[in-house]
C-alpha cells in the first residue's frame, strides 16, 4: 500500500480493491477524463485500485512526491499545512468525486498540503506511469491534464483572494452561499442548509478561531441566520450574498 500513497506510518487502510461498476461510473464523470477516449478510460480504470483511509488518518503528507492522482470516491479529506509546534490550519475540503490536489502530481511537485480523512474515505489511484503512458496515445486526455494543473492553480489564486479581500464573516457567510448553491437551492428567499464539518474544522477553513466563529453564528441571528447543530436556516439567501460580495 505504500507504493500508491505518500502515507503516514501508522494508517489503518484498508487493502486495496477494485473499482465497482458504480465507482467506474463515477470516475467516468471527473474532469480527468472529460476529453479522453473509452478505450483510454477502460484501460486507466481497469489498473485502478480502490483504498480506504480511516478517519483521521493521513492519505498525504505534505511535502512527499506524488506518484498517482487521487480521486475521492465517497467521505471528505481536509487538507491543511502546519507550523512546529501550531496547529494545523485546514485550506481547503475535498469531498466525493473530487480530485486531490492534481496540479501537484502533474507538474511532479512536492504536495503543497497534507489531506486527512475528515471521516471514513475510499480513493481511487491512477498511477502517474500510466497516465503518462496514456498521454502519448490521447491528446484529448493530454489536454485534460494540462487543464486540470492550470485550474487548480487558479483555485488557489481565488481562494487567497478571498483571504485577503473579504472579512472572516464575509468568508462565513460566503460558505453559507456556496453550501446553498450546491444543494440547488433557489438564489433568494429562504433555505436550509446542513454544515459538511465540524465547527473545529469549519474554524480552520475560514481562518478564524472556534470561540470567533461561534460569535459569528450568534452575531449572524441579526441576518436572519440561524445555526442548530449543523442545521442552518437561512431567511433571504440574496441578502446574504450581497452582505458576502458573491
Amino acid at each position: 500500500m505504500a507504493s500508491t500513497f505518500n502515507l503516514h506510518s501508522s494508517m489503518d487502510v484498508s487493502l486495496e480493491q477494485p473499482p465497482t461498476a458504480e465507482d467506474r461510473r463515477r470516475l467516468r464523470r471527473l474532469p480527468l477524463f472529460a476529453g479522453a477516449s473509452d478505450a483510454t478510460v477502460q484501460t486507466l480504470l481497469a489498473q485502478t485500485p480502490v483504498s480506504t483511509v480511516q478517519r483521521h488518518q493521513l492519505a498525504v503528507r505534505e511535502g512527499a512526491m506524488p506518484n498517482s492522482v487521487m480521486a475521492v470516491l465517497s467521505g471528505r479529506l481536509a487538507l491543511s499545512t502546519q507550523i512546529s509546534g501550531d496547529q494545523p490550519v485546514v485550506i481547503g475540503i475535498v469531498g466525493r468525486d473530487e480530485l486531490v490536489m492534481p496540479g501537484a502530481a502533474i507538474v511532479a511537485s512536492p504536495y503543497p498540503l497534507s489531506a486527512r480523512a475528515i471521516e471514513e474515505t475510499r480513493i481511487a489511484v491512477v498511477p502517474l506511469s500510466d497516465l503518462w503512458a496514456a498521454t502519448e496515445q490521447d491528446r484529448g486526455f493530454a489536454m485534460d491534464l494540462a487543464r486540470l494543473a492550470s485550474g487548480e492553480w487558479q483555485g488557489l489564486l481565488a481562494m487567497l483572494k478571498d483571504y485577503r479581500l473579504r472579512s472572516a464573516p464575509q468568508r462565513f457567510a460566503a460558505y453559507l452561499v456556496r453550501l446553498a448553491k450546491e444543494a440547488g437551492h433557489a438564489e433568494s428567499g429562504a433555505v436550509e442548509v446542513e454544515l459538511a464539518d465540524d465547527r473545529k474544522t469549519l474554524a480552520s477553513l475560514l481562518g478564524m478561531t472556534p470561540e470567533n466563529l461561534s460569535r459569528t453564528i450568534a452575531q449572524f441571528r441579526e441576518r436572519g441566520v440561524v445555526v442548530s447543530g449543523r442545521l442552518v436556516t437561512i431567511t433571504d439567501v440574496a441578502a446574504l450574498a450581497s452582505f458576502a460580495g458573491v
